[in-house]
């Protein structure tokens, strides 16, 4: 707890806070300064039921009927997002702006389903069996781009093409677990997934024999694919600013290396949550096979290499936002609402909804800022707070956010996001 309260002081008093977001709208405000230069960190971790209060205590206890009757069908998520950036602004006036990026960006989502509490907490008939899935995904991208951004007859219009390269992606891969209960009461429990795990260049080397992979630059930057992303804003009222926003995948990049394992587990015991009580499982393997060789006389741990393409894509995303300045530059209301497909065009696509509302203070001629937000993106829930300092040349800014996999969880302490960011410039 002490911990938790220490971050948050020191993110109370050190630095300023913008929605961390690819589209902040707002187009139609003058820039702060002519150049900057600057980056941006944002990691975000989160789940749907876990207290980190509760799991830093000394004796963790788990109250199997609490967790059954909160958990909804989904099960218990997890989910991981992460953005590094860099970039350089050139403003040389309201109507030609300019912005050169790049960064990495990355994400991690499993789930443990719901049955499996409720398998734990009421137990199982003697004979029963039952069933579960597990999913899990996961990418990470290389991002590289640069924004033009200009006001055309009053409509604040911002253009954005990027060039991504995947460098890992884990497509929707499901698990599954099975329970089955003998006449002695002894719990038999199995699981089994098998997971691909598709990179751009061959790992095969690197794991093996634990040498650095080889690197084609070329070979690499020839992979990428290519969106394109666009922002329009019009001021409609005194005050009120709003437009739309888009990103349109057109390319997709590609990945043409896969490693495949079958990642398994096995335990035998009459009591399941004998690491939680302290007690011992009677037995209890785990491991990872080749799939070629799993389940056979000559099963060998580790992962068959092949060479496969697979076409990924950044998420398309598409929504409205706004900015009101009921009172002035001091004070601004920013809601957005869209949705994202989660690589589009393929088998492997998902949709979900987004949202933010961020409330953003500004004082002293923009010296000191301060921002209170609220949003679900990149599949996470989060509340946020930040401060800021801008001194002309120089701007820090951090945000620190209450994190969850569901909207409830965000207010038992379930994950955390911390923001920083650094700009520089005339």
């Amino acid at each position: 707890m002490k911990k938790i309260l220490l971050i948050s002081l020191l993110s109370f008093f050190s630095l300023s806070a913008a929605l961390a977001t690819d589209f902040s709208g707002d187009l139609l405000s003058r820039p702060h300064r002519v150049f900057e230069i600057g980056f941006d960190s944002d990691t975000t971790i989160a789940n749907n039921l876990l207290s980190l209060e509760k799991i830093l205590t000394k004796n963790v206890e788990v109250d199997l009927q609490t967790v059954s009757d909160h958990l909804t069908d989904s099960g218990l998520i997890f989910a991981l997002h992460e953005k590094d950036k860099f970039f350089i602004d050139l403003n040389v006036s309201s109507r030609f702006r300019f912005s050169f990026f790049t960064d990495v960006e990355s994400s991690l989502r499993f789930n443990i389903p719901k049955s499996l509490f409720d398998i734990l907490d009421s137990g199982l008939m003697v004979g029963e069996s039952k069933d579960f899935d597990m999913k899990i995904y996961g990418d990470v991208f290389y991002d590289l781009g640069f924004s033009f951004q200009t006001i055309i007859s009053g409509y604040g219009v911002k253009l954005t093409p990027t060039y991504f390269i995947p460098l890992f992606y884990v497509p929707k891969t499901t698990g599954t677990a099975t329970f089955i209960t003998d006449q002695s009461g002894m719990i038999l429990g199995s699981a089994e997934a098998h997971v691909d795990i598709y990179t751009i260049i061959n790992m095969q080397d690197s794991v093996e024999n634990k040498k650095s992979p080889e690197i084609e630059v070329g070979e690499l930057i020839s992979k990428g694919g290519f969106d394109f992303s666009v922002e329009v804003e019009r001021n409609w009222m005194h005050g009120l600013n709003a437009g739309f926003y888009t990103r349109i995948p057109l390319k997709p990049g590609s990945l043409d290396y896969k490693m495949s394992t079958m990642a398994w587990a096995y335990f035998y015991e009459s009591n399941p949550l004998g690491y939680l009580n302290k007690t011992e499982f009677h037995e209890t393997k785990h491991g990872y096979a080749k799939p070629s060789t799993y389940a056979t006389e000559n099963e060998e741990e580790g992962f068959d290499y092949s060479e496969d393409t697979y076409k990924a894509y950044r998420p398309l995303k598409f929504g409205l936002n706004a900015t009101y300045m009921p009172w002035g530059q001091w004070f601004k209301i920013q809601p957005a609402l869209g949705f994202a497909v989660r690589n589009p065009y393929t088998s492997d696509a998902e949709f979900y909804m987004e949202y933010a509302l961020d409330l953003n203070f500004s004082f002293l001629r923009r010296f000191l800022n301060v921002n209170f937000g609220t949003a679900y993106q990149n599949q996470i829930f989060q509340h946020s707070f930040g401060l800021g300092l801008n001194i002309r040349a120089l701007e820090f800014i951090s945000k620190l956010s209450m994190c969850g996999t569901s909207f409830l969880s965000t207010f038992h302490t379930s994950g955390y996001g911390i923001f920083v960011g650094f700009r520089m410039g005339f």
